[in-house]
């Protein structure tokens, strides 16, 4: 992990310190490792064409399995059955646990339909409608993700959507039990052994087995994501998700431990992944650097770590207040805010996927099971987008009604504005109306 210390107090938007080192590495961190858009554009061709039997030729290259026929795609009731006898009570119970409180959470989210009359007499309004259809990719190549079916689906189910399906690669055929489980407790009962491009895909174009979608939702690799970047406009997604990342502000008062261990705890996900520490006491930032050190040594993801641990850095600054601006420029998936008083940083910070208030609230929490989806905006679209939610499956449909006699009070106004516009069938439409 680097170490910066920047000596003078930031003044200014971290956009106008381009050539600064520190700034250089933090936009250098966000530019993409790995051009797979012409191997993802050779995949969705090949799963539009040739449907079914490309899915088999993928999943038997990249997944290490035999399927043969495209039932072989589909994930059977005796395997949900069997995997959810099998898993151990204690996870059941966490899951169950999960579930419950990522409902609770995303029902108070839940808009309303709203109408008016304005005091011309026309009725305005909007009211909401839940997308019919969706997909949930589920990742599974370094690591399997039972919390991610339930952070894509629950806010689904609690937005009305009431057909989900979902995708996932398998490690030799087999799907991780603790997300078939996931899977069963959300209802889903559509699940397919199908996973990378080809999946996102056979959800947008359907073959024979698998069927078409309104939206894909849910995290994946370097591929998937460029997969959504392609097809986005012929079937909805979520987001376009880069690396994981994370932002920690902490000061002397927190447990330097703690703090290595939350980084870690990104880190771990992929070799691509980053952590970004904001201190203002050098010796505490030491101190959080040979933790990370010694706390990795009996990591089982060790070699991950040592690879993304390059592309993280630890900035001490000579005013932790300054903070927000290194913090907005990062524009965090993860922020955490670890300090003696951390409320008092919120305010300032105006990009981040999701924070983490205190020495007792670790991003793991987020994770799992607080309750807020774990997808969250990476490679800084925190600038510009949220993290998933009920929004993201509900559409809002604008009302607008008149009379006579409120139509006459705009006819006017319309007319001479689709004049100006030169959109004659539009002046007529009004004008027909109105004599």
């Amino acid at each position: 992990m680097q170490k910066f210390i920047i000596k003078n107090t930031i003044k200014q938007d971290l956009e106008e310190l381009r050539n600064e080192d520190f700034v250089k590495f933090i936009t250098k961190s966000n530019q993409a490792q790995e051009n797979v858009a012409a191997d993802t554009a050779k995949i969705i061709e090949d799963v539009k064409q040739n449907g079914d039997q490309a899915l088999i030729k993928y999943a038997n290259k990249f997944d290490q399995t035999n399927f043969k026929k495209p039932q072989d795609l589909l994930v059977s009731k005796s395997e949900i059955a069997k995997a959810c006898k099998d898993l151990d009570k204690d996870i059941k119970k966490s899951l169950d646990l999960a579930y419950t409180r990522i409902k609770d959470y995303h029902k108070k989210q839940l808009p309303k339909d709203f109408t008016y009359t304005d005091k011309i007499g026309i009725k305005l309004g909007n009211i909401w409608k839940n997308i019919e259809k969706i997909g949930i990719y589920t990742p599974g190549g370094t690591a399997s993700y039972p919390s991610s079916v339930l952070m894509s689906s629950v806010p689904a189910i609690t937005a009305g959507v009431k057909n989900i399906v979902m995708c996932a690669p398998t490690s030799k055929g087999k799907i991780n039990p603790a997300v078939l489980y996931a899977a069963k407790i959300c209802g889903i009962k559509e699940i397919y052994k199908v996973g990378g491009a080809s999946a996102i895909a056979a959800l947008t174009y359907s073959t024979d087995i698998v069927k078409r979608v309104n939206k894909i939702v849910g995290p994946g690799n370097a591929y998937v994501a460029e997969a959504k970047r392609t097809l986005f406009g012929e079937v909805g997604i979520d987001m376009i998700a880069g690396p994981t990342d994370i932002t920690i502000i902490t000061d002397k008062n927190s447990n330097p431990s703690w703090i290595a261990a939350d980084a870690l705890s990104q880190l771990e996900h992929g070799p691509d992944s980053k952590a970004f520490i904001i201190t203002n006491n050098e010796e505490f930032a030491d101190k959080i650097i040979k933790s990370m050190k010694d706390l990795s040594k009996n990591l089982s993801r060790k070699e991950i770590i040592d690879k993304s641990i390059k592309n993280s850095a630890i900035f001490v600054i000579k005013n932790l207040n300054d903070a927000s601006r290194i913090v907005n420029f990062i524009a965090p998936e993860h922020l955490e805010i670890a300090t003696k008083s951390p409320e008092k940083f919120v305010k300032k910070i105006q990009n981040a996927g999701a924070i983490f208030l205190g020495n007792y609230a670790p991003e793991s929490l987020g994770d799992y099971i607080a309750g807020p989806s774990h997808t969250l905006p990476t490679n800084s679209s925190a600038k510009f987008s949220s993290g998933l939610s009920v929004y993201d499956f509900l559409k809002r449909i604008s009302i607008i009604s008149a009379d006579e006699k409120s139509f006459k009070k705009l006819a006017k106004q319309t007319s001479l504005l689709a004049e100006c516009e030169g959109l004659d069938a539009h002046k007529l439409s009004v004008d027909i109306r109105n004599d």
